[in-house]
């Protein structure tokens, strides 16, 4: 070991998990089905949970347009209310307005009452 040159390092090629690892196209027909079934298996786990997952959004998408539709039915009843108080004061002006004119034609006929009497009155002084 003197001289650098000739020392020879032996190391291995491959590590102990190497030579587990069998190369696929070495593979059994038999294996080839079960490492297909292994991946189908994983991709069926993985298409379930976005299922499940698309559930729950489902659900909470329902419960959020529950939600929604009875604030809808809430809001259209008090808009109902609304529109039978603008009626109902529409209906208020127009009775308010009549009696208006009501009271002008009293009024009216109160001068014209007075008038009468007046006549009346000096027709007696006569």
């Amino acid at each position: 070991m003197a001289n650098a040159d000739e020392t020879t390092i032996r190391l291995r090629a491959y590590s102990d998990n190497a030579e587990r690892i069998v190369p696929q196209n070495n593979l059994t027909e038999a294996q080839n089905n079960a490492l297909e079934l292994v991946k189908k298996t994983a991709q069926l786990e993985e298409e379930k949970k976005k299922s499940l997952e698309y559930l729950k959004t489902i659900e909470q998408l329902r419960e959020c347009l529950k939600q929604e539709q009875a604030k809808t039915a809430e809001m259209s009843e008090k808009i109902a209310g609304l529109e039978a108080k603008v009626k109902e004061s529409v209906g208020l002006e127009a009775k308010a307005k009549e009696f208006a004119e009501l009271e002008a034609k009293v009024k009216e006929l109160t001068e014209v009452l007075g008038k009468i009497s007046g006549i009346a009155a000096a027709g007696k002084m006569d």
